[in-house]
């Protein structure tokens, strides 16, 4: 099984409506799917970029999901939750992960519609203790109309990477790495910045894993998705409008990356770690 792209993350929220609020503002774009399930007793919404997309995860109803929603929240505004790993073949892939001892539920298949629009996704969650609080699907999807919609200089474009903690960088290669099939890009120490750093490209996105070089995370704390990274067309512009929105935000300064800017936002996200970046430096 070769892991193909990140079809999307899920941020749990306990609202929907505020949660969309929230984020039409901070990505600068508009929600571009919205659904309800009322078995699960949850309501989504996604917001479509040009590598993958951002879902944000409400309880709504009664339904099993939902309770789980409000229980992982415990009174959070938001909590970085989810990797679905897009497939081509769900079957392959199911088939795959249990050789793999990535211990898979079973296969699923969900459908919705929004604004005269239909979709159809079979999906299947890997319950491998390793993967700690990682929460990880496999899904393919069937007749997906998600269609990118061009974000202006001020807004997300694309994910740049998602952020992971872990105590234990050897066992992320194994899971990630060899089980999933993800392609490990680069794997880097660097003493200034106290940590080592696990560079996994999956598709066009990234999953950046960091091991503190301080001990600070044990080898055996669960690994657990941390942050997000949003690439934009210009940061000053994009400090322009979330000032005036009222969402506090860092000057913009020098990236680590030659080349790159970034911007590190302190509200108006979720409570979810949140920088913007460019490639404007």
């Amino acid at each position: 099984m070769t892991a193909a792209f990140l079809d999307h993350f899920v941020i749990l929220v306990p609202d929907l409506t505020k949660g969309v609020e929230t984020y039409q503002k901070l990505l600068g774009r508009a929600c571009d799917w919205q659904h309800v399930t009322p078995s699960d007793g949850t309501a989504t919404a996604q917001f479509h970029l040009a590598n993958t997309s951002v879902e944000l995860l409400a309880p709504s109803g009664d339904g099993p999901v939902g309770s789980r929603i409000i229980e992982i929240l415990d009174g959070r505004e938001g909590v970085l939750s989810t990797l679905a790993v897009g497939t081509e073949d769900i079957g392959d892939a199911h088939f795959t992960a249990m050789r793999r001892g990535l211990k898979p539920g079973d296969v699923s298949v969900q459908e919705a519609r929004f604004m005269g629009q239909r979709k159809r996704w079979s999906k299947f969650r890997c319950e491998d203790p390793s993967l700690g609080d990682v929460k990880l699907f496999m899904t393919a999807n069937e007749g997906d109309p998600r269609i990118h919609i061009k974000a202006p200089d001020n807004a997300a474009s694309r994910v740049d990477h998602l952020v992971v903690n872990t105590g234990n960088p050897d066992r992320a290669m194994a899971v990630f790495g060899a089980k999933l099939g993800i392609r490990l890009a680069l794997d880097r120490t660097n003493p200034d910045w106290g940590a080592r750093f696990l560079f996994f490209r999956l598709g066009e996105t990234t999953i950046e894993f960091v091991s503190r070089l301080d001990g600070s995370t044990p080898p055996t704390a669960p690994d657990a998705l941390w942050g997000v990274t949003y690439e934009v067309p210009n940061l000053e512009a994009t400090h322009t409008r979330l000032t005036r929105a009222g969402v506090e935000v860092t000057e913009v300064k020098k990236g680590r990356h030659k080349g790159t800017r970034v911007m590190r936002v302190h509200s108006g996200c979720l409570s979810v770690p949140t920088l913007f970046l460019d490639n404007n430096g």
